[in-house]
Protein backbone atom coordinates (compact mmCIF):
# COMPACT_ATOMS: atom_id res chain seq x y z
CA UNK A 1 0.00 0.00 0.00
CA UNK A 2 3.00 2.27 0.06
CA UNK A 3 2.42 3.70 -3.46
CA UNK A 4 -1.20 4.55 -2.59
CA UNK A 5 -0.16 6.23 0.65
CA UNK A 6 2.51 8.25 -1.11
CA UNK A 7 0.01 9.35 -3.75
CA UNK A 8 -2.40 10.56 -1.06
CA UNK A 9 0.41 12.30 0.81
CA UNK A 10 1.42 14.20 -2.33
CA UNK A 11 -2.18 15.34 -2.85
CA UNK A 12 -2.45 16.58 0.74
CA UNK A 13 0.97 18.21 0.75
CA UNK A 14 0.17 19.92 -2.56
CA UNK A 15 -3.15 21.22 -1.18
CA UNK A 16 -5.07 19.52 -3.99
CA UNK A 17 -8.80 19.50 -3.41
CA UNK A 18 -11.89 17.97 -4.96
CA UNK A 19 -15.15 19.55 -6.04
CA UNK A 20 -16.92 18.76 -2.79
CA UNK A 21 -18.06 20.60 0.30
CA UNK A 22 -17.48 19.93 3.96
CA UNK A 23 -19.83 21.40 6.56
CA UNK A 24 -18.45 21.24 10.10
CA UNK A 25 -20.64 22.52 12.90
CA UNK A 26 -21.76 22.26 16.49
CA UNK A 27 -24.97 23.44 18.06
CA UNK A 28 -26.42 24.04 21.51
CA UNK A 29 -30.17 24.35 20.90
CA UNK A 30 -30.46 23.27 17.27
CA UNK A 31 -30.36 26.63 15.49
CA UNK A 32 -26.88 26.23 14.03
CA UNK A 33 -27.77 22.71 12.95
CA UNK A 34 -30.83 24.02 11.07
CA UNK A 35 -28.53 26.50 9.35
CA UNK A 36 -26.07 23.73 8.41
CA UNK A 37 -28.87 21.64 6.91
CA UNK A 38 -30.10 24.59 4.83
CA UNK A 39 -26.58 25.17 3.50
CA UNK A 40 -26.30 21.48 2.69
CA UNK A 41 -29.56 21.62 0.74
CA UNK A 42 -28.44 24.61 -1.31
CA UNK A 43 -25.01 23.17 -2.08
CA UNK A 44 -26.33 19.74 -3.03
CA UNK A 45 -29.07 21.19 -5.25
CA UNK A 46 -26.29 23.01 -7.11
CA UNK A 47 -24.69 19.64 -7.84
CA UNK A 48 -21.83 19.60 -5.34
CA UNK A 49 -21.55 16.64 -2.96
CA UNK A 50 -21.55 17.54 0.74
CA UNK A 51 -20.02 15.80 3.74
CA UNK A 52 -21.64 16.84 7.04
CA UNK A 53 -19.66 16.58 10.28
CA UNK A 54 -21.39 17.34 13.59
CA UNK A 55 -18.68 17.73 16.22
CA UNK A 56 -20.82 16.22 18.99
CA UNK A 57 -20.81 12.90 17.13
CA UNK A 58 -17.64 13.14 15.00
CA UNK A 59 -14.15 13.39 16.44
CA UNK A 60 -11.77 15.88 14.83
CA UNK A 61 -9.72 12.95 13.53
CA UNK A 62 -12.77 11.90 11.45
CA UNK A 63 -13.19 15.40 10.05
CA UNK A 64 -9.63 16.20 8.99
CA UNK A 65 -9.40 13.66 6.12
CA UNK A 66 -12.51 15.25 4.59
CA UNK A 67 -11.02 18.72 5.06
CA UNK A 68 -7.88 17.69 3.21
CA UNK A 69 -9.87 16.97 0.05
CA UNK A 70 -12.79 19.45 0.18
CA UNK A 71 -12.56 22.66 -1.86
CA UNK A 72 -15.43 24.33 0.07
CA UNK A 73 -15.40 24.29 3.87
CA UNK A 74 -18.29 25.78 5.85
CA UNK A 75 -17.90 26.07 9.63
CA UNK A 76 -20.78 26.86 11.97
CA UNK A 77 -20.79 27.70 15.65
CA UNK A 78 -23.26 29.21 18.06
CA UNK A 79 -21.96 31.79 20.49
CA UNK A 80 -21.22 30.86 24.08
CA UNK A 81 -19.62 33.28 26.54
CA UNK A 82 -19.25 35.73 23.64
CA UNK A 83 -17.11 33.33 21.60
CA UNK A 84 -17.30 30.16 19.52
CA UNK A 85 -18.03 26.78 21.07
CA UNK A 86 -14.94 25.00 22.43
CA UNK A 87 -15.40 22.09 19.98
CA UNK A 88 -15.22 24.46 17.01
CA UNK A 89 -12.29 26.32 18.55
CA UNK A 90 -10.41 23.04 18.99
CA UNK A 91 -11.13 22.03 15.38
CA UNK A 92 -9.94 25.37 14.01
CA UNK A 93 -6.81 25.30 16.17
CA UNK A 94 -6.03 21.84 14.85
CA UNK A 95 -6.48 22.72 11.19
CA UNK A 96 -4.49 25.95 11.48
CA UNK A 97 -1.50 23.72 12.17
CA UNK A 98 -2.15 21.80 8.96
CA UNK A 99 -2.20 25.04 6.96
CA UNK A 100 -4.64 23.96 4.25
CA UNK A 101 -4.49 26.32 1.27
CA UNK A 102 -6.58 26.90 -1.85
CA UNK A 103 -9.88 26.59 -0.01
CA UNK A 104 -13.12 28.51 -0.10
CA UNK A 105 -14.63 29.11 3.32
CA UNK A 106 -17.89 30.21 4.85
CA UNK A 107 -18.71 30.96 8.49
CA UNK A 108 -22.15 30.84 10.06
CA UNK A 109 -23.77 30.63 13.45
CA UNK A 110 -26.45 31.68 15.87
CA UNK A 111 -26.52 33.57 19.12
CA UNK A 112 -28.73 34.85 21.91
CA UNK A 113 -26.61 37.86 22.81
CA UNK A 114 -23.14 39.02 21.86
CA UNK A 115 -22.89 37.10 18.61
CA UNK A 116 -19.11 36.75 18.39
CA UNK A 117 -18.92 33.00 17.67
CA UNK A 118 -19.44 33.10 13.89
CA UNK A 119 -17.32 36.24 13.60
CA UNK A 120 -14.42 34.48 15.33
CA UNK A 121 -14.80 31.51 12.98
CA UNK A 122 -14.67 33.85 9.97
CA UNK A 123 -11.54 35.54 11.32
CA UNK A 124 -9.74 32.19 11.58
CA UNK A 125 -10.73 31.11 8.05
CA UNK A 126 -9.68 34.48 6.64
CA UNK A 127 -6.44 34.27 8.62
CA UNK A 128 -5.59 31.02 6.82
CA UNK A 129 -5.88 32.86 3.52
CA UNK A 130 -9.08 31.19 2.39
CA UNK A 131 -11.38 32.87 -0.11
CA UNK A 132 -14.55 34.05 1.64
CA UNK A 133 -16.93 35.01 -1.21
CA UNK A 134 -20.03 35.32 1.01
CA UNK A 135 -20.55 37.38 4.15
CA UNK A 136 -20.75 35.53 7.46
CA UNK A 137 -24.32 34.70 8.46
CA UNK A 138 -24.94 35.25 12.16
CA UNK A 139 -28.57 34.81 13.25
CA UNK A 140 -30.15 35.81 16.53
CA UNK A 141 -32.11 33.02 18.20
CA UNK A 142 -33.96 30.55 15.95
CA UNK A 143 -33.70 30.88 12.16
CA UNK A 144 -36.88 31.93 10.38
CA UNK A 145 -37.93 30.32 7.09
CA UNK A 146 -36.58 33.36 5.20
CA UNK A 147 -33.22 32.90 6.92
CA UNK A 148 -33.09 29.25 5.87
CA UNK A 149 -34.07 30.16 2.30
CA UNK A 150 -31.24 32.71 2.28
CA UNK A 151 -28.79 30.06 3.48
CA UNK A 152 -29.92 27.71 0.70
CA UNK A 153 -29.23 30.48 -1.81
CA UNK A 154 -25.83 31.13 -0.25
CA UNK A 155 -25.10 27.40 -0.49
CA UNK A 156 -25.90 27.50 -4.19
CA UNK A 157 -23.68 30.56 -4.71
CA UNK A 158 -20.82 28.94 -2.79
CA UNK A 159 -21.15 25.79 -4.90
CA UNK A 160 -20.80 27.89 -8.04
CA UNK A 161 -17.49 29.32 -6.79
CA UNK A 162 -15.78 25.92 -6.75
CA UNK A 163 -16.64 24.78 -10.28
Amino acid sequence: HIPELLEEYHKWAGNESERKALIVYDTMWGSTQEMALALQDGIEKAGVPVVMKFLQTNHISEVVPELLTAKLVCVGSPTINNGMLPTISAFLTYIKGLRPKNRTGFAFGSFGWGGQGAKEVAAVLEGMGWEMPEETVNLKYVPESEDLDNLKQIGSKLAATIE
